[in-house]
């Protein structure tokens, strides 16, 4: 059978518009910053020097360019929960929870306007439809179910609960956080943290004496 030879120039193209959705993606997340979780696709378009032509030629529609937005801030608050988790002390599960809140609430707070872009998801105009919240919180959820597992198996115990309170645990966080930021007058973050903790510490130890 005959090789089959790749175009080049095809290859180049698809690099190259790879980098300019980034680049749009870049420029939108600006304009949300700026202008708010109601944003217009002519300030996103304003804000990156080019018209709406342009993005939708990219982007297809406004529901395709929010849909590669949510991509990059699950990627940023996965990545950021992450690393707070990996610093928590493997045998401590009390200490998860209080790391899990903190750090969600600390990067919801760094980006309100992202945050409250990406909850409230245009009308989908096709088949597809992007749950703003479900696909991140079960990403955490995933992960925070595989650290409740190594933690219970630390102290030698069964891991069949992990994936009901990891999820269960990333889900009343997600839902604490999104009250929080509708919230007026917001309180401060380490006050809900600690409401949050108050509820699942507790919860984990007598789980565990039983």
């Amino acid at each position: 059978m005959a090789d089959v030879k790749v175009d080049g120039r095809d290859t180049r193209w698809e690099a190259h518009r790879a980098q300019r959705r980034r680049e749009l993606v870049s420029h939108a997340l600006r304009a949300i910053r700026v202008h708010g979780g109601g944003v217009s696709m002519e300030e996103i378009a304003a804000r990156a020097g080019t018209s709406k032509t342009v993005v939708y030629r990219h982007f297809g529609d406004r529901s395709g360019l929010y849909a590669a937005v949510v991509d990059s801030v699950h990627d940023y608050i996965h990545a950021g929960v992450t690393e707070a988790l990996s610093s928590t002390e493997d045998r401590d599960l009390e200490q998860l929870v209080h790391d899990l809140a903190d750090a969600y609430l600390r990067l919801v707070e760094r980006d309100p306007e992202i945050y409250r872009f990406v909850l409230h998801r245009p009308p989908s105009t096709g088949e597809q439809t992007i749950d703003p919240a479900g696909s991140l919180t079960a990403l955490i959820g995933d992960h925070v179910a595989d650290a409740i597992a190594g933690r219970l198996r630390h102290r030698g115990l069964e891991t069949d609960q992990a994936a009901t309170w990891g999820h269960g645990l990333v889900g009343f966080v997600r839902a604490s956080a999104d009250r929080w930021m509708a919230a007026e007058p917001r309180p401060p973050r380490d006050i809900v943290v600690a409401q949050i903790s108050a509820l699942f510490a507790p919860a984990f130890a007598g789980a565990l004496r039983e």
